[in-house]
């Protein structure tokens, strides 16, 4: 996609951004890249009752999105590498993290320690409460550690897309991390990554696999990022439907 440049996607010192260098790490937090066999674990509906787990636990790598409820382990598993977390998450879950802490802390750690993405710098007004929950995992000592996505890198994937007649207000979660992944896995798997109100066999399914909560309109093209999936079958795998 963009080069194999993965530790581009995270700052890291020597950003020009001016804030204090404290916070960023040194080099890159995925020391063990290129990871053999990856998987994505998006939210959409056609994960529930496929029984997709036990298999995406086995991959050496696993990424979620936005804390998703885990209440669900038969059909997308428990194991969790990096987990994304829009600030919108954190406004409307956790009221900003100014008032009760806590309740976040304890979020994060069901999933164990996972590396917490946040594109705390993509728009104004949200590097606030992206700094709250950097600092509420470490005084509450959790093993989990926030990362800041850098903004020139998704500035430079935004424009990679537009370039190639992809046209959208934001570009989703699911789709960034699919061109971050293919830089740092020999193989990615893509479970839950279905945008259409029916299964391959023309079956009705929920919006999430955890609720029907329809998404809202204009912000994302995703079936249309869908369809950039499809040729890379080399190094990307589409899961559609029941895992054995």
């Amino acid at each position: 996609m963009l080069g194999k440049q993965s530790w581009a996607l995270v700052l890291a010192v020597g950003t020009t951004l001016s804030f204090s260098l404290s916070v960023l790490w040194r080099g890159s937090p995925f020391q063990d890249a290129p990871y053999e066999c990856c998987a994505l674990v998006g939210s959409g509906g056609i994960l529930r009752n496929s029984s997709c787990g036990p298999e995406i636990d086995r991959a050496q790598f696993v990424i979620r999105f936005n804390l998703p409820p885990m209440d669900f382990a038969k059909d997308v598993g428990t194991k969790s590498s990096v987990i994304t977390v829009n600030p919108s998450i954190l406004d409307l879950r956790f009221r900003g993290l100014n008032w009760r802490r806590r309740p976040f802390a304890e979020a994060v750690g069901t999933y164990g320690a996972p590396l917490l993405l946040i594109p705390a710098f993509s728009f104004a007004g949200i590097s606030a409460v992206s700094f709250q929950a950097l600092y509420t995992l470490e005084d509450f000592g959790s093993p989990a550690r926030a990362l800041f996505m850098n903004p020139e890198y998704l500035a430079r994937l935004d424009g990679h897309w537009r370039r190639r007649g992809l046209r959208a207000n934001r570009l989703s979660s699911g789709f960034m991390l699919v061109n971050a992944a293919l830089e740092m896995c020999r193989h990615l798997t893509l479970y839950g990554f279905w945008p259409f109100p029916s299964d391959p066999e023309g079956r009705p399914l929920p919006h999430h696999y955890y609720n029907n909560q329809p998404p809202k309109l204009g912000f994302h093209a995703m079936p249309e990022e869908f369809t950039r999936y499809l040729p890379r079958r080399a190094a990307l795998g589409l899961h559609r439907g029941r895992c054995r």
